[in-house]
């Protein structure tokens, strides 16, 4: 792994290394908000019973009714992204928003419905803001500026108690420095799941072609020391457990009291399937620290299925995985036939192929500990 500053790091979508500035200025400043009202919900006043309306005079079953809400108050694409972006992707292709105009009907709809805009929205944020599409309002590659904004000046407290997922696209620069210090936040207490995807830009120094490398256990990507740790797990004779550096990203779920689910999605193009197969592999052994004697497991969680996908032209390295050509391939003769694919796809404006591995972590007792205090 290239050894040069962190905070030198490419913008995504676009090659040339970024410097972030040594202390980021904080551009965040949160506002203290007015105090909440009482939720309609909460109030006294009965709702009119709307025997008029063929939703509640008996004709339509309650569980048909609430499949109807939920339906109407699914996100749906109001803007899509452009094509050529590295946050375009398959379940990404645009701007979501829960119509919640239905709320607005009558008291009666709105007791049967105010918890689900919050509760079905995907509350989905890129890392570092620049790789995602609302980039352009937050200039903090380090922070979590968005966060904090929905969830602290946007939501009211009961809002925010009905969000229980939360899906994170990020670098791995961002993974390492940030996202302990992310989990310390109040408005991750409630969260249930956490999902986090790494996609074919996210690897350290991807534009170089460099190896893939993750390690939740030290929190830091540095190649040579992943593959010890693949080895040291492979060898049953090692008695001495890897040790969880409790400050890094993999030590960072156990600050969740309500924590039950983390799956972790990764991502790189064909060239290095190879290699995300091996990470993925160790993956599945991985066994993340949590308080009261459990950990986080894969065992008995299935694991959904390879995904693959054409991306878009961002997702190109400049260097070569073939021939090691800058930008451009370098010819051989006889020609080399994945530089004439790669090049194909360049004249048609297209991506890589990308696989994407997806697992899943829940609670489980942490047996190793208990057998130690036996």
């Amino acid at each position: 792994m290239d050894n040069g500053p962190r905070g030198r790091r490419r913008r995504f979508g676009y090659f040339g290394p970024v410097r972030s500035p040594q202390v980021p200025e904080q551009h965040y400043i949160e506002r203290h908000p007015e105090p909440e009202r009482t939720p309609i919900q909460n109030k006294p006043d009965l709702a009119n019973p709307q025997k008029g309306s063929p939703l509640y005079d008996g004709r339509i079953p309650p569980e048909i009714r609430n499949s109807i809400f939920q339906f109407a108050l699914t996100e749906d694409i109001t803007t899509p992204y452009e094509v050529d972006k590295g946050y375009t992707r398959p379940g990404y292709k645009g701007k979501k928003k829960v119509n919640t105009a239905l709320l607005q009907t009558c008291r009666q709809v709105y007791l049967e419905t105010y918890h689900l805009p919050a509760a079905n929205k995907e509350h989905v944020f890129w890392h570092p803001p620049e790789s995602g599409p609302h980039g352009r309002f937050y200039q903090d590659r380090h922070g979590w500026e968005r966060e904090k904004e929905m969830f602290t000046r946007r939501m009211m407290s009961w809002q925010l108690e009905l969000v229980k997922e939360i899906h994170l696209f990020t670098q791995e620069f961002w993974l390492e420095q940030s996202f302990s210090r992310f989990c310390d936040e109040n408005f991750m207490r409630g969260i249930e799941k956490i999902k986090i995807t790494i996609r074919r830009c996210d690897w350290w120094w991807n534009e170089r072609n460099h190896p893939l490398a993750i390690n939740p256990y030290s929190g830091t990507a540095d190649t040579a020391q992943m593959i010890r740790a693949i080895i040291a797990s492979k060898d049953e004779g090692n008695e001495t457990p890897i040790q969880w550096n409790m400050e890094g990203w993999g030590g960072a779920f156990a600050k969740l009291p309500s924590l039950k689910e983390v799956e972790i999605e990764l991502e790189t193009s064909e060239d290095k399937v190879d290699e995300l197969v091996a990470i993925v592999e160790w993956a599945k052994g991985w066994k993340f620290p949590l308080k009261n004697g459990k950990v986080l497991s894969t065992a008995g969680v299935e694991a959904k299925g390879v995904q693959m996908w054409q991306s878009p032209m961002c997702f190109w390295s400049d260097i070569c995985p073939y021939c090691w050509g800058y930008r451009q391939c370098i010819g051989a003769d006889p020609p080399n036939e994945k530089c004439e694919e790669r090049m194909r796809l360049h004249d048609l404006s297209l991506g890589p192929v990308c696989s994407v591995y997806s697992l899943r972590w829940k609670p489980v007792d942490d047996v190793a500990k208990e057998r130690e205090e036996h």
